[in-house]
């Protein structure tokens, strides 16, 4: 019988077509597996690449645990500017360079990058951990609970004229021109959208803000797109003060420097997050993952306070003193942070930054 089947054209047809789909079958599941394992890192290592606009060093610690828990996997970091970082996952795709996981300090592009789609959805392991205002839909995770501080060189302000909140700042602004006159600092919200999202938060607070620019632009405010430089031209002495500073940067020098002194506003302290999000042209989005949970995790969260970026889980206590954690302001993430992202609405603000500055 096998015989006469052998010779039969249609059995062998079948029997080629069978073998045909055996091999198809085999060779899918063999990629599906190479690919698994390709991220899972079994069978080669993953190359994750990850942007920041957190400084090396701050981040180092942090990569070297991650690494340590996952030999299969080399972390590539490097430090960018947040619009350098918003064009790399949002613009062309011929434009981009390889990005599986990005965090930053700027919150509305963050949030804009997850509400238009680039970002991919994952619910982290961790997320149970982390409260409410520090997450967007499994998409977003705010991975830092960072004070907004006002730094002041302890040589150069007396005591009972260090402020202890903004209408304090205002006071001495006014009663003491002399001493502050282009000696203060502040951020430059025109440049840098670190700067635009503090100055907007104070506007939606407290209608004193205004007062305070106006005074600000008296005493011949100096702007910057960052912290660091007004923290070291603080300690150097060739500011007296500098407004709406981050605090980890701040607090993270101040363990080096004793004349930095650093205030946390009475009246609300805004604590901001660095908010970290999986691309959705991630190439290693498993990896990816890994890092996310990690980040969150206990061991990623010691990491980062080991350099003053707090941790924002629930079952740690925040690295703020006890007498303004009442004051504590956090920038939930919500829609509200797209909302001087609109050109149009982003324009008026600047304008009327610029006329109160001036003094108009």
């Amino acid at each position: 019988m096998s015989s006469i089947g052998s010779r039969n054209p249609a059995a062998l047809m079948y029997r080629t077509i069978a073998r045909a789909f055996v091999f198809a079958c085999v060779f899918v599941a063999g990629c599906a597996a190479a690919e698994n394992a390709s991220e899972s890192g079994a069978a080669a290592k993953v190359d994750l690449f990850v942007k920041s606009t957190t400084n090396s060093p701050e981040a180092a610690d942090l990569i070297a645990g991650f690494m340590k828990l996952n030999p299969d996997v080399t972390v590539r970091y490097s430090k960018t500017l947040s619009t350098s970082l918003f064009d790399g996952v949002a613009g062309p795709a011929d434009a981009k360079d390889p990005i599986d996981l990005v965090w930053s300090s700027a919150m509305d592009l963050q949030i804009k990058l997850a509400n238009d789609g680039f970002a991919s959805e994952y619910r982290s392991a961790e997320a149970d951990s982390i409260p409410a205002w520090a997450q967007w839909k499994d998409i977003a995770y705010g991975i830092t609970t960072e004070p907004v501080v006002m730094v002041y060189n302890k040589r150069l302000l007396r005591d009972d004229m260090v402020p202890k909140d903004r209408a304090g700042l205002l006071q001495v602004l006014t009663d003491h021109p002399a001493v502050f006159q282009g000696r203060i600092a502040t951020y430059d919200p025109e440049l840098s959208g670190t700067g635009l999202l503090f100055i907007t938060q104070d506007v939606r607070i407290t209608p004193l803000t205004w007062k305070l620019v106006s005074a600000l632009g008296r005493a011949g405010v100096k702007l910057y797109t960052s912290s660091n430089p007004m923290i070291d031209r603080v300690i150097t002495g060739e500011f007296v003060l500098a407004y709406n500073v981050l605090g980890a940067y701040a607090l993270e020098r101040a363990k080096q420097d004793p004349d930095l002194g650093i205030v946390f506003p009475a009246d609300y302290t805004l604590l901001m997050s660095r908010i970290a999000l999986i691309p959705r042209s991630a190439l290693h989005p498993a990896a990816a993952r890994r890092f996310m949970d990690y980040l969150l995790s206990r061991a990623g969260q010691a990491q980062l306070a080991g350099h003053s970026l707090s941790s924002v889980r629930t079952d740690i206590q925040p690295a703020v003193p006890d007498r303004v954690a009442k004051s504590l302001r956090p920038i939930a993430l919500n829609i509200d942070l797209l909302t001087y992202l609109d050109r149009a609405k982003r324009n008026r603000f600047l304008a009327q930054w610029k006329k109160t500055l001036q003094g108009q």
